[in-house]
């Protein structure tokens, strides 16, 4: 059910994009996408819940080509930070193993979420408050329904509910909340 639901979020999210009316962060979705990419085969191997990272993979990609056919893109030196992150993501997989390489790419995805945060926080809107507290939902029943308490089972979604939620959450704030500077 929760990649269901993470399914039918992407065609408002990218038609959001596409008409202008939604605005997130093209280096958070590329980074995701890579990052997914590892947890999910990370999680493969190990046998695991992978449902929903390859219904994020699709989606996040068609978000991904939305994104760069808007050209929304900026780049900057915590974006590189996370790209780093990711390729620190493939040296600990070759290392250590899926294992690892779960709780390693499952943290940079979180991580590479703060720029979907500071531009939510910054512009705030309630269409994107709406399909991220979607997200958490869908993460929280992709939680639930994993087979045993294992980090394959139950670390992906289980770290991307706070996170969806607190995107969602504060997308939410007026725009008259996000203007006021704070001295």
């Amino acid at each position: 059910m929760g990649a269901l639901i993470a399914l039918c979020l992407y065609p408002p999210m990218i038609r959001g994009i596409l008409t202008g009316t939604i605005q997130q962060s093209l280096a958070t979705w590329a980074l995701w996408v890579s990052l997914d990419l590892i947890a999910m085969f990370s999680v493969i191997i190990q046998k695991g819940n992978w449902l929903i990272l390859a219904c994020y993979i699709s989606g996040g990609s068609l978000v991904t080509l939305g994104l760069i056919y808007k050209k929304y893109f900026k780049w900057t030196w915590f974006e590189s930070l996370v790209l780093v992150m990711v390729v620190i993501c493939l040296v600990v997989w070759w290392f250590s193993g899926s294992w690892m390489a779960t709780i390693a790419s499952t943290i940079a995805v979180v991580i590479s979420g703060f720029p979907q945060v500071k531009d939510s926080w910054s512009n705030p809107d309630k269409k994107t408050g709406h399909i991220y507290l979607w997200y958490a939902v869908a993460n929280a029943l992709s939680f639930f329904g994993g087979k045993s308490w294992s980090i394959e089972d139950r670390f992906y979604p289980g770290m991307c509910v706070p996170l969806c939620v607190f995107i969602g959450i504060i997308s939410f704030r007026s725009k008259e909340q996000a203007s006021v500077k704070h001295e």
